[in-house]
């Protein structure tokens, strides 16, 4: 039985993450040389930056509406609905206003990856759009920014849309995992974990285990990582140094039903799913 006994039992066994959103971002900012410095001088295209920014949403809505591929990907083939335009306007005003204050923040990485995830199918409209699509709008946006800012900041700009953009990539790439594998089963999160992940995820999986469903659905949803994950360092060897990494597990008290039998009494981690089952994350004091 993969029991540990103690204090607190809990489900024992590491789980291998992909870093989360922040720390790709921050990560990626630092590499593109976007520090504190460089923020300030970039703070000097916002004024420029504002006053076109209505023109530029609103021309590239209509672009996107004209072009056949992207007016199927966004239902828009035979009418714009002028109700969905303006939701979709009001969100791409806001990421335009975060974009144009340099907005670094670790809120701002979780609201990228998430965007990553609607464009991968897992919207309240469940409509996929092509990476390819996306990328054209991040050049899209450079293209239009070059036309206002400074030539010795424009740069800078591109750095930061393409730290964005491969931030959006990962949400997209961990949404794109859930479909793929033959074994299908249903996760669901309960009491306090349930604002996370309101509604229970099919998920698909390749090889089967229990390990391989959690890290599917905590890489798709960090915030439930947040809740059930604590981080457990490592050292790995990179090159002819060892680095710091990180591996996650279940908290003491947290566990995991299979079919609505407790994962700690059957293999852990280790358990094999068969399609049909019905995962459950179960947080203490439920």
């Amino acid at each position: 039985m993969a029991v540990k006994w103690g204090e607190e039992a809990r489900l024992v066994g590491a789980l291998e993450l992909p870093p989360f959103p922040e720390e790709r971002f921050s990560k990626l900012l630092a590499f593109a040389g976007i520090d504190d410095a460089a923020k300030r001088r970039m703070y000097l295209d916002a004024e420029p930056l504002l006053e076109h920014a209505a023109d530029w949403i609103k021309a590239a809505y209509d672009a996107l509406s004209r072009f056949p591929d992207t007016a199927r990907a966004l239902g828009w083939e035979s009418r714009v609905p002028e109700d969905e335009l303006r939701i979709r306007r009001t969100f791409f005003s806001a990421w335009m206003g975060r974009t144009i204050g340099v907005d670094t923040s670790r809120e701002f990485a979780r609201y990228l990856h998430q965007a990553g995830r609607i464009h991968a199918g897992y919207g309240p409209e469940k409509r996929f759009v092509p990476p390819e699509w996306v990328s054209m709008a991040y050049a899209y946006v450079l293209n239009a920014f070059s036309t206002v800012v400074e030539k010795d900041r424009v740069g800078l700009w591109a750095a930061y849309l393409t730290a964005q953009e491969e931030v959006m990539r990962q949400g997209f790439e961990a949404a794109m995992a859930l479909s793929q594998g033959r074994v299908v089963v249903q996760f669901e999160a309960l009491g306090i974990a349930r604002p996370a992940l309101p509604e229970p995820l099919e998920v698909r999986l390749v090889h089967g285990t229990l390990r391989e469903a959690l890290e599917k659905v905590f890489a798709f949803e960090p915030a439930l990582a947040d809740q059930a994950l604590e981080a457990e360092p490592v050292a790995v060897e990179e090159g002819l140094w060892m680095e710091e990494a990180f591996v996650y597990a279940l908290k003491p008290r947290w566990t995991v039903l299979v079919g609505g039998r407790d994962a700690r009494y059957l293999k852990g981690l280790d358990t094999r799913l068969k399609t049909g089952d019905r995962l459950t994350l179960l947080p203490p004091g439920r």
